[in-house]
């Protein structure tokens, strides 16, 4: 029965390149097997042919039996069958198969699944193996096992994504549901009729800067249309240029940025002896795609590209003077020259390096996906656009591809695959009467059953964060909707319209034996705070306190910057006391406006990495407000131990960060840092001849960072009041011991200011500290002379 339901449906498809997918449901492993490779034959039978996957969990027995059943099975025919476990998933992002069997039975990883959903071209056919729902919520699959901490057990996991899968296959057209057990079809597609589709060939222009052999790569209208803009970065520009291209998945982005830095790198190169081109992306797998296009041009053009690779990765790439460089966003921070600069997936980059590389380059090229696996999300092509369009010195040229290059477009796979990880969603349209509701401050606090539950408002508070500056991906999903720690909040309107997202992660609470194994070395599954209260401040009692710690919060785009993100703090707070929790926490990479918002709301620092991220490339922060005496007791512990190790660790592991930055992190919360060093008679002496002489800063470096150091350990009540500036200054010229140029550059002021406002902080701190204790007249007179 499956099969002559699965040809037809194949037969109907291909006319319109689009896929389909069939769901073969059972408990009885040989049937199961036997049902899937059934469906592959009518796909054969319906002219479908070539290479397919098959993805299972070999470490998992009935996984393996199924495999040799589906192996089996298949005899027979000619189709070819690449049998991978899931986790080579990562390295098939990219390829294009036929077919794909899912075995989907031990886990439902949605990564997974999101990375596979595009693997197979149109007229293609998917085939998943999945147990009925009622078997399936009775066991934890891999995904489920690495949601668990400590805190919960197997039993307190949920299976709200197991629900939601099952309820999308149902809800979707394109879908073939069979019950292998009964030899049954418990849902056709539901697609009858459709419209035939032929892909129009793309027009080259007539006239063009780059070669026409580079047109002639391009497999769509929309790879033609980015090729053109490259065009725009020809000519040494007066003005920056800065080209924005977005797409959604499967578009063909990546390709039409290497055939056109080919393309262009070709053209410059008969005008300069050497060009230079710099591509970069958070992860260098996000560039395959790209290098492999840039090598099909330039061999296109005549060049023989030779590879520079580094464990199986391209790394550059040089072709007769033309010189292609694969580096991270931060080693781009530190390059100096570029003809070109390209970054892909750019939405994933931290905006403030995306503002640098803006800053220091004039030849641009910023791409990102919108919707899919990758989950960057419109926030890019929002937020970073407006700030490309308001610096009064760059042209944007901006194009966004739509026509799908592996199927169809409305190819029914794509729509279940976007809808079911909520890859598409948005946030709601905000009209001029929302605006009011906000600045009445008329907004409903949501609670998670609330906002999961309704399809609608849950779509609503995913899509704030698809278009926020987050990374979304359907792992993302999963945890929210099955982590037994993990929890929803939202600011609504009246109206019922979403406005801010909030994601809580429990934490604390922790027995005895955890807390022991922690204080050992041993990891704390997702009890971050309390792992850093044991590991670096050895508080054991604080990790049987209790708390929520913030793991993303995010409001409404249009409505930034309107107390939104106050008030909903203000609400988890009061839920929080209301509950009888501890304290409310938050952890992110370190940027100075982010940093800024939550020191205004009264989360104290607690702990700063050692490093960067290698990813994100930031220093990573922990915060937490304490919503009682005894948890402010140990906060305030670790606050001010926090301050007096940052203090003395600017001048090797942090010197780096931003003095904007660091005077965050050493906000005064009222507390003293006790031990603040006293200067010696001779340091003073010295420090007074500096100050009111010609002594020389090199000769008093040690006074004057102990000075720095006694003004920092001080609360604001005890120490005296400088300015912004000034704060700068000590910390960049000082604590960072930064040369002058760089230091004058931190602070935001200039060299030769720099060393005359350095002497006039000096003799304030001089005379708060010390003015009973030196004699200003003796020196003038010449009691101390030289530099030495």
């Amino acid at each position: 029965m499956i099969f002559d339901v699965v040809k037809a449906e194949v037969e109907r498809a291909r006319t319109a390149r689009h896929r389909r997918l069939v769901v073969v449901t059972g408990g009885d492993d040989k049937k199961l097997a036997e049902a899937a490779a059934e469906a592959l034959k009518a796909y054969e039978a319906a002219g479908g042919g070539g290479e397919g996957l098959y993805m299972f969990q070999p470490e998992f027995a009935d996984a393996n039996r199924r495999m040799n059943y589906f192996r089996d099975a298949m005899s027979g025919t000619f189709l070819e069958v690449d049998f991978r476990p899931y986790k080579d998933t990562p390295k098939l992002l990219g390829t294009t198969y036929n077919f794909a069997v899912l075995d989907l039975v031990n886990d439902l990883k949605p990564n997974d699944v999101g990375r596979l959903g595009g693997v197979v071209r149109g007229g293609g056919l998917y085939v998943f193996l999945v147990p009925p729902l009622e078997t399936w919520r009775g066991y934890v699959t891999k995904f489920q096992s690495t949601l668990l901490v400590p805190q919960f057990t197997p039993a307190d996991l949920r299976h709200r994504l197991k629900e939601r899968f099952w309820r999308s296959l149902y809800s979707h057209g394109g879908v073939v549901i069979y019950d292998a057990d009964r030899g049954e079809v418990l849902k056709g597609s539901g697609i009858d009729v459709v419209e035939p589709y032929e892909p129009k060939r793309p027009e080259p222009p007539e006239k063009a800067v780059i070669p026409l052999k580079i047109y002639r790569l391009a497999a769509t209208q929309d790879q033609v249309e980015v090729l053109k803009l490259f065009e725009a970065l020809y000519s040494k520009p007066k003005r920056k240029q800065a080209i924005v291209v977005i797409a959604d998945r499967g578009r063909g982005k990546s390709a039409a940025l290497g055939l056109g830095l080919a393309g262009l790198g070709h053209k410059l190169r008969k005008a300069k002896a050497r060009v230079q081109i710099v591509v970069s992306a958070m992860e260098y797998t996000n560039l395959e795609t790209l290098l492999e296009f840039a090598v099909k041009g330039l061999e296109a053009l005549g060049y023989k590209p030779g590879l520079e690779k580094e464990g199986g990765e391209i790394r550059a790439i040089k072709a007769s003077g033309i010189f292609i460089d694969v580096v991270t966003p931060y080693m781009l921070l530190k390059r100096e020259n570029a003809d070109i600069v390209a970054i892909d997936e750019a939405a994933a980059v931290p905006l403030p390096v995306l503002y640098t590389v803006h800053k220091k380059f004039d030849r641009v090229v910023f791409a990102s996906t919108i919707h899919g696996y990758e989950g960057a999300g419109r926030g890019f092509s929002i937020r970073f656009l407006k700030y490309l369009r308001e610096s009064k010195d760059t042209d944007v040229h901006l194009y966004e591809m739509r026509e799908p290059i592996r199927y169809g477009p409305g190819d029914p796979v794509e729509r279940w695959l976007f809808d079911v990880f909520l890859l598409n969603a948005e946030p709601a349209k905000i009209e001029p009467e929302d605006q009011e509701y906000v600045k009445r401050k008329e907004v409903v606090y949501l609670k998670e059953e609330d906002v999961v539950k309704d399809e609608e408002a849950f779509r609503q508070f995913f899509g704030i964060y698809v278009q926020a500056h987050y990374r979304n991906e359907p792992d993302d999903l999963g945890m929210l909707l099955d982590a037994p720690h993990h929890t929803a909040r939202a600011l609504a309107l009246p109206n019922g319209k979403i406005v801010v997202s909030v994601e809580l992660a429990y934490e604390g609470g922790l027995d005895d034996l955890s807390i022991d194994q922690a204080l050992r070395g041993l990891k704390l599954p997702g009890n971050i705070i309390p792992d850093r209260f044991l590991k670096y401040w050895r508080l054991p009692e604080f990790a049987k306190l209790r708390g929520w710690r913030i793991v993303r919060i995010a409001t409404h785009p249009e409505l930034q910057d309107m107390g939104l993100g106050t008030e909903m703090l203000k609400k988890v707070e009061e839920e929080a006391r209301q509950l009888g929790l501890d304290y409310v926490g938050v952890g992110f990479g370190v940027y100075d406006k982010l940093l800024k918002f939550w020191v205004r709301n009264g989360y104290v620092p607690i702990h700063l990495s050692p490093e960067r991220n290698p990813s994100s490339g930031e220093y990573s922060v922990l915060l937490v407000k304490p919503l009682n005496e005894k948890a402010e007791a140990y906060v305030k512990y670790a606050n001010v131990e926090f301050r007096r190790r940052l203090v003395h660790s600017l001048m090797g592991p942090y010197s780096d960060l931003l003095p904007t930055e660091v005077r965050l992190l050493l906000e005064d919360w009222g507390w003293d840092i006790d031990g603040a060093p006293a200067l010696s008679k001779n340091q003073l002496d010295r420090l007074v001849a500096y100050a009111f002489g010609p002594m020389t800063y090199e000769n008093v470096t040690d006074a004057v960072y102990m000075l720095a150091t006694q003004y920092f350990y001080s609360a604001r009540t005890r120490r005296p009041t400088l300015p912004e500036v000034a704060e700068r200054i000590l910390i960049s010229k000082v604590l960072q011991a930064r040369p002058w140029k760089d230091a004058a550059e931190a602070a935001g002021i200039r060299r030769g200011d720099l060393m005359l406002v350095l002497r006039e902080i000096v003799k304030v701190l001089l005379f708060y500290y010390y003015g009973g204790e030196f004699d200003v007249p003796l020196f003038v007179v010449g009691t101390v002379k030289g530099k030495d």
